[in-house]
């Protein structure tokens, strides 16, 4: 609307096929998107332009007689592709202008983020400067919002109080401006919340920070995560808050809360305690409270016999490991080499034992055998039956 209620901008508007080259973009509340531009340009080279551009009048600059109003990606793909561009011509006051630019890219596409915060701060601002000057009080109005984040800037005030302020005259101001119920402004997804969450990444992202601000929109990470965003917004101090986004700036990969860290805002979170841990301390500190005869007479009296064979199995392994003793290698001696020389062995000794005489060349093959047995080498075949020795029992 302009200043007089009820009248649109459009009307009387004038439509115009110009050369992009004869447009001035001018400085944008909204970022350029490179990538969209293109392939707008591209549709319009194909299927034509459907939805003019606006602009205004762009008086002393005879190469550029035209300022943009809105349509950038349109003019920008357009002047990709070498086309002429459709326009309306309209004319208003820079605040009427300025509504209309953040009023018509606020609800035809969904916003990142920090983008949208742009576009709500314009609109509110169209509103309130148009309400001040109908009252004749705008250079007042203007003051007196920059003395309210230059007291929050000096810690007088609280940025939350400041943000509260401000939506709510922003809630009043809009509702007289344009004769939005409460609920008619959610349907257009401006609530009271969303103008609070938007004001909030302006004035404490947006504003001190313009030249960081679009390469944090563009943040793999962050860009499109409004509460992360937030909580960078929410870092009072505002030196803290410039290293929290520089740290965002150094590492595409890193996230609000390691930012935060990098920055020294937070502290690295430390682990709740586990369920087991209050006990697992009371056994620690119990031990370590015995001697060494006491922690002796613990593991062997104790310790052993409150395990399972499945425990005792693990802390075997657990031992070796600490130990360092390896695992057994697979034996080549086999069992029935084993058997049999063990049976040779005790029919010897049986012998021996009932003072009977046993020959120099079987003890030597006995050893022989035994020997094998001991150091893992298998018996090589004879031709000959293996030599087995009877014992008592079987001489009986």
């Amino acid at each position: 609307m302009s200043g007089r209620e009820g009248t649109s901008l459009l009307a009387g508007a004038n439509l115009l096929e110009l050369s992009p080259d004869q447009v001035d973009e001018g400085e944008r509340i909204g970022f350029l998107h490179e990538d969209k531009a293109a392939a707008l340009g591209r549709l319009m080279a194909v299927d034509g332009q459907r939805d003019p551009i606006k602009v205004v009048a762009n008086k002393g600059n005879p190469d550029k007689p035209w300022r943009l109003v809105t349509g950038m990606h349109r003019l920008i793909g357009a002047r990709i592709e070498g086309i002429t561009v459709w326009a309306i011509e309209v004319s208003g006051k820079p605040e009427d202008l300025a509504d209309l630019e953040a009023s018509e890219n606020l609800h035809r596409r969904p916003l990142a983020p920090i983008e949208g915060a742009k576009f709500t701060a314009a609109l509110v601002q169209a509103a309130g400067e148009r309400i001040a000057r109908e009252h004749g009080n705008l250079k007042q109005h203007q003051l007196a919002i920059r003395a309210r984040w230059e007291r929050v800037k000096g810690g007088e005030i609280q940025a939350e109080k400041a943000l509260t302020e401000e939506t709510n005259d922003t809630c009043a101001k809009i509702a007289h401006v344009y004769g939005w119920e409460e609920s008619v402004g959610e349907a257009l997804g401006m609530s009271r919340r969303s103008i609070h969450n938007d004001l909030q990444l302006y004035r404490l992202i947006i504003e001190p920070f313009q030249q960081l601000a679009e390469r944090l929109s563009n943040h793999p990470v962050i860009g499109e995560n409004a509460s992360a965003l937030r909580e960078i917004a929410q870092v009072k101090d505002e030196g803290l808050r410039r290293q929290v986004i520089e740290a965002l700036r150094a590492d595409r990969e890193m996230g609000a809360d390691d930012a935060r860290i990098a920055a020294g805002v937070d502290r690295p979170a430390i682990p709740a305690p586990l369920p087991y841990q209050k006990h697992f301390n009371a056994i620690e500190g119990g031990w370590s409270r015995l001697g060494v005869g006491d922690r002796n007479r613990f593991l062997r009296d104790k310790f052993v016999t409150l395990l399972t064979e499945g425990q005792k199995r693990e802390l075997r392994d657990r031992l070796n490991e600490e130990l360092g003793v390896g695992v057994l290698e697979p034996t080549r001696v086999g069992v029935e080499q084993a058997a049999n020389t063990l049976s040779e062995m005790v029919g010897v000794v049986n012998r021996l034992l009932d003072g009977e005489g046993v020959d120099d060349d079987e003890l030597a093959t006995l050893r022989r055998r035994a020997q094998g047995v001991v150091f893992d080498i298998p018996e090589e075949p004879e031709a000959d039956e293996p030599l087995v020795f009877p014992s008592k029992a079987a001489a009986q």
